[in-house]
């Protein structure tokens, strides 16, 4: 019985932290990827053991806890855009989350601290930018593009995270770096888009609220193409091989296939929200336009 007992009780305390950890790890394996590819780029495919382990652990541990914060702060407008996320719910305690936001922000520190001293300053700024973007007050995700240069900004340094080690920015892992941070500029306002109601009607200042819902759409439709195009110019001059613009290309078309679908259904946000999923693959597509580029 005592037993059993025990075995509920570390349940009902692993419960929540899984169910809140399972409802970002998506985004959080957006980023850890572009770490691990940043890696495999600044180290010439031979990465050290060590750092395939801990550098993908930090982005993961602080982007969660960046994540779950806004969680905890939006409580109220995703009762309305995402009722079914485990805070906006109710199925999960507000102190169980505020406990696992800090236990992974302190614990991606300590962990950076083995690493180097500029991944440490890198996982500090990135933890620093989370709390900027979310805290009530300053809160600059209510503040149009400021909202979405913050987070394209946190982009930039968990690919950066990758490359930190040697304790400098290697050329190729930085390009990919700022490539990345670029292609956010679709995925964030089109998922803006689909929080278009609960966003208007607590007053935030979002991309499609500011310029239209068809001005953001075709604003991301230029972007990957704009990016395909840099690359057909300089993919030598960057050290990466022709497999590089032409799966960049690739992915364009793929994201006017799925934006032009937005396009035409921008005002039912269920469609919005159920298309965006497809636009999370341009994220992966481009950290493997980069790993087949310098492999070919």
């Amino acid at each position: 019985m005592l037993v059993q007992r025990k075995n509920n009780n570390i349940g009902t305390k692993i419960q929540p932290i899984y169910a809140l950890v399972k409802s970002r790890a998506q985004r959080g394996l957006v980023f850890t990827c572009t770490t691990i590819i940043a890696l495999l780029l600044s180290s010439n495919l031979h990465p050290s053991p060590l750092h395939v382990v801990i550098l993908p652990i930090i982005t993961m541990f602080s982007t969660l806890s960046i994540y779950l914060m806004n969680d905890l702060v939006d409580i109220k407008i995703d009762k309305i855009n995402a009722p079914n996320r485990p805070l906006a719910s109710g199925a999960v305690k507000k102190q169980d989350a505020l406990k696992l936001v800090i236990g992974l922000g302190i614990g991606s520190v300590v962990i950076a601290s083995l690493v180097s001293t500029l991944t440490i300053y890198l996982t500090i700024t990135y933890l620093l930018i989370g709390v900027l973007y979310s805290i009530p007050k300053i809160s600059l995700k209510d503040r149009s593009f400021a909202k979405t240069i913050m987070i394209a900004i946190g982009g930039l340094i968990t690919s950066l995270i990758g490359s930190s080690f040697s304790g400098l920015f290697e050329e190729r892992s930085t390009i990919a770096a700022v490539t990345f941070m670029t292609l956010i500029f679709v995925t964030s306002p089109i998922n803006d888009l689909a929080d278009y109601s609960g966003d208007k009607k607590y007053g935030k200042r979002t991309i499609p609220i500011v310029i239209g819902k068809k001005n953001t759409v075709l604003f991301a439709i230029t972007i990957p193409f704009a990016i395909a195009i840099f690359f057909w110019f300089f993919y030598a001059q960057l050290n990466f091989g022709i497999l590089t613009p032409i799966a960049i290309t690739v992915l364009s078309f793929f994201a006017l296939r799925v934006l032009k679908s937005i396009y035409n259904n921008r005002d039912d946000q269920k469609h919005v929200r159920v298309k965006h999923k497809k636009l999370v693959f341009l994220h992966y597509g481009l950290q493997i336009a980069f790993l087949v580029g310098m492999i070919f």
